[in-house]
């Protein structure tokens, strides 16, 4: 019987080392000697094997291993494979993960044999730290097969497979939430206002940055531009109405943009100072900007307010200020809508994955 016992556990062997190993069986014959088990399982050599099925070889040297149990088989293989072969420590924390606190099958039953060895007892064997290993695991138990196989294979590293898993899960959580973004029926066409407080969640991305965010990042969801100016903006918006678009000093050619896709002219800039620095490429942010649009004629409630005003920031991130929306209502006449809006406010209409 030539069925490999270390059947996915050990990575199989690169295009070009199987082609490199071919070449010489073909040119030397079999040079090392295939291990089997009493039952024919094939314990080390199975590449060496398939390559004489290959060129038609009938016969190679042989060596069976007899009165090993379970755990010495594994541990032996394992041995043979790191003294031959050069596997990264990502490859060999797969290996330790696979084997770590999982049922063992023989390859000729299909039931389990029991757990093959602990977590640490699989690192040690492996040479490969514990962190290494429950990365590893990580991949194994929500990475695609594709992650799996590229992992396995020595092209991506374990730390770096584990980040994109995580990028991918944060992703359809995003579009979860993107969709619970969507503003509820009741709103259109029949509501419409007067006032409209817009923070829309950027994806920074748009403006060539590999992360703007730094620390900072959020963990909710975020849209590119496009999505933005899709926002059924012009149909909330009655025909005469204020608009406040919450916007950062990086984006503010985005923000004009958008205002005047929705329908609105641009009038002036709100500044908020806040007390301590932010993050930034550049300069370290210290205000945030509120674009103020006009549609139609609606004048202001008040004319004593001036262009910035102090706050401190929010317990959350991108939290805005209370006194922020204590001047909207006192400038801008209801109905009110904040979209995107963190938390519900009273007298307003709100709507969003965090409301």
């Amino acid at each position: 019987m030539d069925t490999p016992y270390q059947y996915q556990l050990l990575p199989e062997l690169t295009s070009d080392e199987y082609a490199t190993l071919k070449d010489d069986i073909a040119k030397r014959g079999v040079q090392v000697p295939v291990e089997y088990d009493e039952s024919g399982a094939i314990l080390d050599g199975h590449h060496r094997v398939q390559i004489c099925h290959e060129l038609g070889i009938d016969d190679w040297p042989r060596i069976v291993r007899k009165g090993m149990s379970e755990a010495e088989k594994r541990r032996h293989v394992i041995a043979l494979n790191l003294a031959r072969r050069h596997l990264s420590e990502s490859q060999r924390a797969m290996v330790a993960a696979k084997l770590a606190n999982a049922p063992a099958h023989r390859p000729q039953e299909s039931g389990p044999i029991g757990p093959l060895t602990t977590q640490p007892e699989a690192a040690e064997m492996l040479k490969v730290g514990a962190r290494s290993v429950k990365r590893a695991r990580v991949v194994l138990e929500e990475g695609t097969p594709e992650t799996i196989k590229a992992v396995e294979e020595g092209r991506l590293a374990v730390s770096r497979a584990v980040k994109e898993i995580r990028r991918e899960q944060q992703r359809e959580r995003n579009r979860e939430l993107v969709e619970q973004t969507k503003p509820p029926e009741t709103l259109m066409p029949e509501t419409q206002f007067a006032t409209i407080v817009l923070d829309p969640p950027w994806d920074w991305g748009d403006e060539g940055d590999v992360d703007q965010f730094g620390r900072a990042r959020p963990t909710y969801h975020t849209m590119t531009i496009d999505e933005v100016r899709a926002l059924p903006v012009k149909d909330l918006a009655a025909d005469n109405a204020h608009l406040y678009l919450w916007i950062t000093n990086r984006s503010l050619p985005k923000g004009f943009d958008l205002l005047e896709a929705w329908g609105f002219r641009y009038v002036t800039m709100l500044t908020w100072c806040k007390p301590h620095f932010g993050m930034g490429n550049y300069f370290r942010g210290s205000t945030e900007q509120v674009l103020f649009g006009v549609r139609g004629s609606l004048g202001l409630l008040r004319h004593d307010v001036g262009t910035w005003f102090e706050a401190p920031r929010g317990d959350k991130h991108s939290a805005k200020p209370q006194a922020f929306f204590e001047m909207v209502e006192t400038c801008s006449p209801g109905p009110w809508l904040e979209m995107f809006a963190r938390s519900e406010r009273p007298g307003w209409q709100t709507w969003g994955a965090e409301a």
